[in-house]
């Protein structure tokens, strides 16, 4: 009899708990496994409770929490040699780790896109790394194939797609971006090329039944190289970073990129694209896409979508939506509309781990079109055998950049059906309201003057403290342009060392504004004020550091 069959841990009794590691054998195991589940769902909470929601963040700066976490030298050290006990690796998250994070959690952080996460939504990611599915090849993960096919129906049908549409999801917003600009140069800047090899317009190429008709292949051979030279890309100056990045990493040419000004309130107007169009068509440029966005990161500013989308099919152009962030009000019947005219896009980047409240990472890309998504990523390795003959199972590496691929849609599945799309867009007017209320909090105070004036679009609300008040605020930039800008850094450096709370900050206009990005459905108006009090607190001895005139 084999020693396995004697005692199922032989093979692992060099450490000192076996029964974690030679898991298979229920009598032996299960026991410890239950012990351990419930030491580390109780070292979770303890981090919830004692200092998840009771400080925005550690009050170290980068310098301090670096020396104490890696010691003198501030460096790693060396791998651990051998085995330790679990109790006390939990005791060293405990100790070493849990005082020291970003806390989601707490109602005064409103800062990056970070929400807390939902319960199901870890209770999610809890099964899916239990389970362990590949979603790249069927047969790596069955059943998860069909719970994303079945999530990501519910995102295309959010936008208002139509079940020719496809979906996809990703790491986050900046694979998704890079996904979408690849099916932008490898279908759409193909059919374009095709049709005026063709003698067709450039309408032609958002036609395939046109493109059909004068000769041109559904998918032409796609450009490389010199084949992109000479594109045009257009965005506003809120567009973001990942855009420029996409460009780069797919080999456009720096000038690919057409920047075109935001309007007063940091939108992208039809007007605008359709001139800067103009002129590069006249100067014997290629126009190619338009990338939106509905819900900028710096602002929450949302495109005019439907604008754009006129501009678009005039010009024969791809329309592409960055609606990471602001897609989710699409969950709330009363703010839908704050995002209007998504389903004209002809794709779209949606990011559940922002507006939905889902842990990290899951991100998304739609598209009208399945095979467009299928023709660009499709490949067959020759490890990859899909199934029986007849069959036709979903195969997702074959619709994304990614491989391997986590179980992603397991989380926003178990979370989507324990709130509905009622509950979860419950949660997202709750942000908006908390944003009008920070907002009116605002206009109603002279110490403080918001950019752009008025009802945010979304949940987004940059703003500034003026010590004195805002008539103050031209005087201070007179004798120095740069003092508010260097105080404004102060005084949330000052908030978010105080852990009172937690802000960003970002530049518009040329100056330094602090932003408010309110995903945190934990916070409330209470929370909201108490952070524009911990503000004027910190202020008199951040204007001092800055050297503000008059302190």
């Amino acid at each position: 009899m084999h020693e396995d069959q004697v005692d199922p841990l032989a093979r692992f009794r060099w450490h000192p708990e076996p029964e974690l590691l030679g898991i298979g054998d229920e009598a032996t195991s299960r026991a410890a496994l239950e012990r351990l589940g419930a030491a580390a769902w109780q070292t979770s909470l303890d981090y919830l409770y004692r200092e998840g929601v009771r400080r925005g963040t550690s009050p170290a700066s980068y310098a301090e929490l670096r020396a104490g976490y890696f010691g003198p030298t501030g460096k790693p050290g060396s791998a651990p040699a051998g085995p330790t006990m679990s109790r006390e690796i939990l005791a060293e998250f405990t100790a070493r780790l849990a005082p020291y994070q970003l806390n989601p959690y707490h109602p005064g952080v409103l800062s990056y896109f970070t929400p807390p996460p939902l319960v199901l939504s870890i209770i999610g990611e809890l099964l899916a790394q239990w389970v362990n599915q590949g979603i790249d090849v069927y047969q790596a993960g069955p059943v998860g194939a069909f719970v994303e096919e079945e999530v990501d129906r519910w995102l295309c049908d959010l936008v208002g797609y139509d079940e020719a549409s496809w979906g996809v999801l990703t790491s986050g917003g900046t694979m998704a971006n890079l996904m979408a600009l690849t099916v932008v140069r490898d279908v759409h800047l193909a059919r374009l090329v095709a049709a005026a090899a063709a003698g067709l317009p450039p309408t032609a190429a958002l036609d395939p039944a046109c493109l059909a008709a004068g000769g041109v292949p559904a998918f032409p051979a796609v450009p490389r190289g010199a084949g992109l030279e000479g594109v045009r890309v257009y965005a506003s100056d809120q567009a973001h970073f990942s855009i420029a990045k996409a460009l780069d990493i797919l080999g456009f040419p720096a000038p690919t990129l057409h920047v075109v000004p935001s309007d007063e309130r940091f939108r992208l107007r039809g007007e605008a694209v359709a001139a800067a169009v103009a002129d590069d068509v006249a100067a014997g440029l290629r126009p190619l896409a338009i990338t939106a966005v509905a819900g900028s990161t710096n602002t929450g500013a949302v495109d005019a979508t439907g604008e754009l989308a006129v501009v678009a099919a005039a010009h024969g152009l791809w329309l592409h939506v960055d609606a990471a962030y602001g897609g989710a009000a699409l969950l709330s019947s009363r703010d839908a509309g704050r995002v209007p005219d998504l389903a004209r896009a002809d794709s779209i980047t949606i990011d559940p781990h922002k507006w939905f409240f889902q842990a990290y990472d899951i991100g998304g890309l739609l598209v009208r079109r399945q095979d467009d998504l299928r023709q660009t990523f499709h490949r067959t390795p020759e490890y990859y055998r899909h199934g029986n003959p007849g069959e036709d199972p979903i195969h997702w590496h074959q619709y994304s950049f990614e491989g391997t691929r986590r179980f992603r849609a397991l989380k926003l599945w178990a979370s989507w059906k324990h709130l509905g799309t009622s509950g979860l867009g419950r949660l997202v007017e709750m942000n908006d309201d908390l944003a009008a209320h920070l907002a009116a909090r605002i206009a109603a105070s002279d110490d403080l003057e918001a950019i752009p004036d008025g009802f945010p679009d979304l949940s987004v609300v940059c703003f500034r403290h003026v010590p004195g008040g805002r008539a103050r605020a031209s005087a201070l930039e007179a004798a120095d342009p740069t003092a508010l800008d260097r105080y404004t850094d102060l005084l949330c450096e000052a908030l978010v060392r105080s852990g009172e709370g937690w802000l960003s900050t970002t530049i518009l206009r040329s100056r330094t504004y602090l932003r408010a990005g309110i995903v945190n459905y934990l916070s409330s108006p209470a929370a909201v004020d108490e952070v524009l009090a911990s503000l004027r607190r910190l202020a008199p001895a951040s204007a001092e550091a800055a050297g503000l005139p008059g302190t």
